[in-house]
């Protein structure tokens, strides 16, 4: 047999120079400033921007433009549907800010518990112990003081009766249990604890015939609520009227009076433009759902 000769076969390897490295660019002192000042324009445009919205009342009480006033899903914890003539005068406001004086229990005949439940917040001025207590369990989102409000600082007693609860000495039940409670202004009270730039919506006085002196305290320069709500008979007779005790302080202050809702009366801010239009229909819209409520009780 022929042996096979193999040829041997170089194996040619190529080695494959490599590309030269590209010099490094060097970084211009001017784009370095370029880039500084560029990030810090955009900072001061955030910062600028945050100011702004903070400064902005509205941007914390802004309408909503497309809600439209549904009085028929409406729920109300007032004593005599004083919740649904705010809720019509208001129903377009997200997160709103009220004062509530004299505010009592949180959840029954309650006129700011709708409000709350909306995701509203505000201030709660209560000296009884008892249902100050319920309310700092049920409004943990709401500024609650367990004060009393007056013309001016000090300490009064305080008629323990229930609702009818009074500062007044004039209106004292028959039960003379008292206790002493600290007494601020509410010019103070605000100053205090209201949010800087806060848009007040509405302030609730309820405090059985010591109206006037928490009117008297009050500072209507720098805090203006759109709407007072007070009681206006004098505790458990609800034929003696007492608004004219104490009305002529927030006709003095730019407010004139919009609607009477049994013992209660409504005011409201003249200078802010639509908020008086809002009272127009509020008789139709409260007999309205009266009918409402009637249908549902018969249902039941």
């Amino acid at each position: 047999m022929d042996l096979i000769k193999f040829k041997k076969v170089k194996i040619i390897k190529y080695k494959f120079k490599k590309n030269p490295k590209r010099p490094k660019r060097k970084i211009k002192i001017k784009t370095i400033i370029y880039l500084i000042g560029l990030i810090f324009s955009f900072y001061l445009f955030l910062l600028i921007g945050a100011q702004l919205i903070k400064k902005n009342p509205q941007r914390k009480n802004r309408k909503n433009n497309n809600k439209i006033l549904n009085i028929t899903n409406f729920t109300t914890y007032s004593q005599g549907f004083e919740d649904f003539v705010l809720y019509c005068i208001f129903y377009d406001i997200d997160n709103g800010f009220y004062i509530d004086v004299g505010a009592n229990n949180p959840n029954i005949i309650s006129d700011t518990k709708a409000f709350y439940l909306k995701g509203w917040h505000g201030i709660n001025i209560e000296p009884l112990p008892d249902m100050f207590k319920l309310l700092l369990k049920y409004r943990s989102r709401d500024i609650n003081l367990n004060i009393g409000a007056g013309e001016k600082e000090g300490v009064m007693p305080l008629n323990v009766n229930g609702f009818g609860s009074t500062f007044n000495k004039k209106y004292f039940g028959n039960n003379r249990a008292t206790i002493d409670i600290k007494i601020y202004p509410m010019s103070e009270i605000c100053k205090k604890y209201v949010p800087k730039d806060e848009d007040i919506q509405f302030c609730k006085i309820d405090v059985e015939g010591y109206e006037k002196n928490v009117l008297l305290g009050y500072d209507f320069t720098n805090y203006r609520p759109k709407v007072f709500y007070l009681e206006s008979t004098a505790p458990f007779r609800p034929d003696i009227p007492t608004h004219q005790e104490w009305e002529y302080i927030l006709l003095q202050n730019g407010y004139a009076f919009g609607f009477q809702l049994s013992i209660n009366r409504f005011y409201y801010d003249t200078k802010v433009d639509y908020i008086g239009k809002r009272f127009l229909n509020l008789d139709k819209y409260v007999n309205e759902y009266k009918e409402i409520q009637q249908r549902k009780k018969r249902k039941i």
